[in-house]
């Protein structure tokens, strides 16, 4: 399997993360597989004969009880929901950052989570924040800032660095000035739209100042 994602996708993720500093966050990646439409000739289609999932946007749900099963399937029905207004748009993936700066490991119940995606779109991705590479990242010395897990059956484990494909060609400047915007505290996931229904958990106008 080989993953490409926008650039845009790698920059939600990190203000997601950047929000909620002391939390862990996670949400979900849409886009397009290979798996949906074999025969066609794009950027979601086949590499050398390896299934190819293209991340197009990344929906941010949680940032407190991860675990919380009942808000992980309302936001799932919603997500739903959007992706039929967007064709060709489907659940492809999902994102996770954990909460401490050292750990760099997909921990069970994030597999938990991972698992409930994939239940839903056999070849789901997980791409994990690899805190280890952020200081690297604010330094400007290191775009390499995402992990791709794969489960093919034997569980979720880390896929070799050469299978996921990020555009992040000046995306270190795109988050810094995001940053001094404020975008990350503008920035809505699913539990924000729980607690107040007038955000907008779709992002939608995040980056139109």
């Amino acid at each position: 399997m080989v993953c490409t994602v926008d650039r845009i996708v790698v920059l939600k993720i990190l203000l997601h993360s950047a929000k909620y500093p002391s939390s862990s966050v996670n949400g979900l990646l849409l886009g397009t597989s290979s798996a949906d439409a074999p025969s066609q000739a794009s950027e979601s289609s086949t590499h050398d004969g390896q299934l190819t999932v293209h991340v197009t946007d990344a929906i941010p749900l949680l940032h407190s009880f991860l675990t919380l099963a009942p808000s992980m399937e309302t936001a799932l029905l919603q997500v739903d929901v959007l992706c039929q207004s967007r064709a060709g748009l489907r659940v492809v993936g999902y994102y996770h950052a954990n909460e401490s700066m050292t750990d760099v490991d997909l921990r069970p119940f994030a597999r938990r989570l991972a698992d409930r995606i994939q239940q839903q779109q056999k070849q789901a991705i997980t791409l994990l924040v690899d805190n280890s590479k952020l200081s690297a990242f604010a330094d400007n010395t290191s775009q390499d800032i995402l992990q791709l897990w794969t489960s093919e059956g034997k569980g979720w484990a880390r896929a070799a660095a050469s299978r996921l494909r990020c555009d992040t060609e000046g995306l270190r400047d795109l988050y810094m000035d995001a940053m001094l915007q404020g975008s990350h505290q503008k920035l809505s996931d699913f539990d924000d739209h729980l607690n107040d229904i007038s955000k907008d958990w779709t992002n939608g106008d995040l980056f139109q100042q």
